[in-house]
């Protein structure tokens, strides 16, 4: 069964008019026209029956879902705590809910891309960023960003290897 939510006659459209229903979750649009069709019969008192034929010319693009699409799996934490010992490396993982859904790393509020301190992985599901040889002043605040929605990391550096100077 449709559930219409809405139709509309276009003016500029001269006699075409569109719609939008929702079956089953799923929002479809459509496009049209509508044609009268008249008949009478001789009869007393004259009457005229006015039928009217409704031709769907075109399917329009989907309806805009109003709910966010799911970019993480849910079973996840917004906000992790990470500790790691200085000198080691530091894995922070967050899992997608498709595999083709690339995310953005940030540290305190900068965008990060691979080099010799950090290295971004995607595997399946998966998206990692290792911190290798983390020290102080790899610690803070770490995101991982992907159609609109995030999650937040802390990192903790335990200790302090020598010639790490900040």
């Amino acid at each position: 069964m449709a559930l219409h939510s809405g139709w509309r006659n276009c003016d500029s459209c001269a006699g075409r008019w569109w719609g939008f229903s929702q079956l089953h979750g799923q929002c479809q649009a459509w496009e049209g026209s509508v044609s009268p069709t008249f008949s009478s019969r001789p009869s007393y008192p004259r009457v005229v029956f006015l039928t009217w034929a409704v031709s769907l010319t075109s399917c329009v693009p989907p309806c805009p879902s109003p709910e966010p699409k799911v970019v993480f799996a849910k079973e996840q934490p917004a906000h992790r705590e990470v500790q790691a010992e200085a000198g080691a490396s530091a894995t922070l993982s967050c899992e997608v809910a498709q595999a083709q859904t690339e995310v953005t790393w940030y540290k305190d509020g900068k965008k990060l891309s691979s080099s010799s301190k950090v290295r971004v992985e995607a595997v399946g599901c998966t998206r990692r960023l290792v911190v290798q040889q983390a020290g102080q002043a790899e610690a803070g605040e770490y995101s991982c960003e992907a159609g609109g929605q995030q999650l937040s990391f802390r990192l903790q550096v335990a200790g302090q290897c020598f010639g790490d100077a900040e």
